[in-house]
């Protein structure tokens, strides 16, 4: 079962860099799918190092792309 959880957020986390690499110019991608992203990162990093694994920078990294995202978002729209 692990192993089908592993394959399943590997996909997830392929089709939102494909949105991601879709959308950013145009301001439309979402910070939710980021955090999902990173979500992602996390339960994988667990999973394979246990429930105490440090996920700090990882969740630095969700926080960062999240605000990232949201800033793209507001530059779209204020070039438009």
């Amino acid at each position: 079962m692990s192993e089908d959880i592993i394959k399943e957020l590997e996909n997830r986390m392929k089709e939102i860099e494909a949105a991601r690499t879709e959308l950013w110019d145009k301001g439309q991608y979402e910070p939710m799918m980021e955090g999902e992203y990173w979500d992602c990162q996390i339960v994988l990093k667990q999973m394979k190092e246990g429930e105490d694994a440090d996920v700090s920078e990882l969740q630095k990294k969700k926080q960062e792309g999240i605000v990232a995202a949201q800033q793209q978002i507001h530059k779209v729209a204020e070039e438009e």
